[in-house]
């Protein structure tokens, strides 16, 4: 029993080590000239408004960018089950980030995906990420361009009134204007 219980032990320990943080960033992978290396292992990923997002994360679904379903964010996994869109209805739901993977070519370029756990256990959520973030399917960690848009409006209104400074203003600014596209 003893030997059974050291054994697993060093397993778990021996796992443990191998799980390092790869990190990818927007940059470096907008200007890739051919699919990095790390491109199935990454797990954490600086996106383009420098939000960091890392495999476990939590993320929200905005709305659709067209009437009823979302161009950029699909169900499926393309190989046994066709990719679908999703419909308006998981507008508002979190999702758990479960993985990132590179797509592209060198002609085309690269892009980064997420799958994402859908929140009721039911298949898996193909997210265009950054794609979904600019046209609002997805909320950045921060605020959507249109909310980050409306805050500045509504500190400057306040500053107009003189109910708060000059530099409080100047920082609200520096904080909102990364999420405004």
């Amino acid at each position: 029993m003893k030997k059974l219980l050291l054994c697993a032990v060093l397993l778990v320990g021996y796992v443990g080590l191998g799980q390092e943080t790869i990190k990818a960033t927007y940059e470096e992978i907008t200007n890739a000239k051919e699919r990095p290396s790390y491109a199935g292992d990454i797990t954490e990923y600086i996106a383009k408004d420098g939000s960091i997002y890392k495999v476990g994360d939590k993320i929200t679904i905005g709305v659709p960018s067209s009437n009823k379903t979302f161009a950029f964010l699909s169900s499926g996994d393309g190989i046994m089950m066709p990719l679908v869109p999703l419909s308006i209805g998981v507008s508002g739901q979190k999702a758990e980030i479960m993985k990132f993977r590179i797509s592209g070519t060198r002609r085309a370029g690269f892009t980064i995906w997420l799958k994402a756990k859908s929140p009721y256990g039911i298949g898996n959520y193909n997210v265009d990420f950054e794609n979904a973030v600019l046209n609002g399917e997805l909320k950045s960690y921060g605020m959507t361009s249109d909310e980050a848009l409306s805050e500045l409006k509504k500190s400057k209104d306040k500053l107009d009134l003189g109910l708060i400074s000059k530099e409080d203003y100047d920082t609200k600014k520096s904080e909102l204007v990364k999420f405004i596209k």
